[in-house]
């Protein structure tokens, strides 16, 4: 895998956490493009609830390759739909699904 590639897939797993319908509208302003303000939007997490937080949390692992949210975590601290959100990220971040696969919000 290139890493053009494996950028790509980065990039559509965050985005498909950022842009969940309960964060698409606070993270916006921090989505410029392919660029992301990773300090606006950790510093934002202080003013959301749990699971958005997690949310935010596992995007920005996914970008810079560091642990912060342990897997019981994942288990435990989220409902349903932000779940499989974050399943359906993993699968783009490994490939399993195509980053330009359009998926539903």
């Amino acid at each position: 895998m290139s890493g053009a590639e494996s950028t790509t897939r980065a990039r559509a797993a965050v985005r498909h956490l950022l842009e969940s319908p309960t964060l698409a509208e606070r993270c916006r302003p921090m989505l410029a493009g392919d660029e992301i303000d990773w300090a606006a939007l950790l510093a934002e997490t202080a003013a959301m609830s749990g699971g958005e937080q997690r949310l935010v949390h596992i995007a920005h692992e996914l970008w810079a390759g560091h642990a912060y949210v342990g897997l019981s975590e994942l288990a435990r601290g989220l409902d349903r739909s932000s779940f499989e959100r974050v399943v359906t990220a993993l699968r783009l971040f490994r490939g399993d699904v195509p980053a330009t696969a359009r998926l539903a919000a």
